[in-house]
């Protein structure tokens, strides 16, 4: 049966959210992560002036209150999570849309502090040090600036952990890119350890030392190129460890990958590429048993001659 596809709803025509924002997982670390920012926040700088909320109320009895209060906050972002769980299931959303949906929460958790200040009084007092206002007003002053304090109190941890999750997606973006022996990225460092060229690794067909420097014959859109880099053949050897570019001679290092042939003229050694405007390139015996097996491993097949 063909899969139907999710509804798109758009206030500004945003980007889609990222997959990754709304995998349980990452839901569920955001949730903790949050918590703990929060009931940490909460002790010390005790918001809403929530330090009168409680009677004759001492260090542990605030951090006891602070407690019960950020896990029935827990409890209600928890079952935001779980709405939105379920709407994205059938409605693709947006950036916009997500940050929507967290001012809402806050809004929600706002609400819920004024209901929790209304049943432990704070409310009267507040009325009775402020005898013209009214109740709804009292309520309305209440509520904005709890409203105002929680979207302060979550602005930081949210902010934090969708940098995170953002990282860590990226992260497991170039790890995959990196496994696959076709497409994978191969960076390039000066003598300063600074990258200063990438490239696939199918496009780099061989390295040539030149006194400091090294230089990086690739696949361009025009053909076969140069790119000259300021370092030593021997640090980009250690830093290309478990590639198949390879050490075959003092000068070279080259990239088994577009080796069809190792050739044996004479007394001689010489590796023929896959293109013929590449002349071939000496093997010396130094390098010859570990050009041999790495040859045997990326080529797949046995070419010798």
């Amino acid at each position: 049966m063909e899969k139907r596809n999710k509804y798109s709803f758009r206030l500004f025509g945003n980007k889609d959210l990222p997959s990754y924002f709304l995998e349980r997982r990452n839901v569920i670390r955001m949730i903790f992560f949050t918590t703990v920012y929060s009931l940490v926040f909460i002790n010390i700088f005790r918001p809403f002036n929530s330090e009168n909320w409680i009677p004759n109320g001492n260090s542990t009895n605030y951090f006891m209150y602070s407690s019960l209060m950020v896990v029935i906050g827990m409890v209600v972002i928890s079952l935001s999570r779980l709405i939105m769980h379920y709407v994205v299931k059938k409605v693709q959303i947006g950036y916009t849309e997500y940050i929507v949906w967290l001012i809402f929460e806050s809004f929600m958790l706002a609400a819920f502090y004024v209901f929790i200040a209304y049943k432990v009084g704070f409310v009267e007092n507040y009325l009775a040090n402020t005898p013209d206002t009214t109740l709804w007003v009292a309520l309305f002053d209440i509520f904005r600036k709890a409203a105002v304090n929680t979207i302060w109190m979550l602005l930081i941890p949210y902010t934090i952990a969708l940098l995170f999750l953002s990282n860590e997606d990226l992260r497991r973006k170039v790890i995959e890119i990196e496994s696959e022996p076709a497409g994978r990225i191969i960076q390039f460092k000066d003598e300063r350890g600074e990258i200063r060229f990438s490239t696939a690794l199918e496009n780099i067909l061989y390295i040539v030392a030149a006194d400091n420097y090294v230089n990086i014959k690739y696949v361009s859109s025009d053909g076969v190129s140069d790119y000259l880099l300021r370092n030593k053949l021997k640090n980009i050897e250690e830093d290309m460890l478990n590639t198949p570019l390879r050490r075959c001679h003092r000068s070279y290092m080259i990239n088994l990958v577009h080796v069809t042939s190792i050739k044996h003229d004479k007394d001689e050694l010489s590796l023929e590429f896959d293109t013929t405007s590449i002349k071939d390139v000496t093997l010396t015996k130094t390098y010859y048993d570990s050009i041999i097996e790495a040859f045997m491993k990326y080529s797949g097949q046995d070419n010798l001659r």
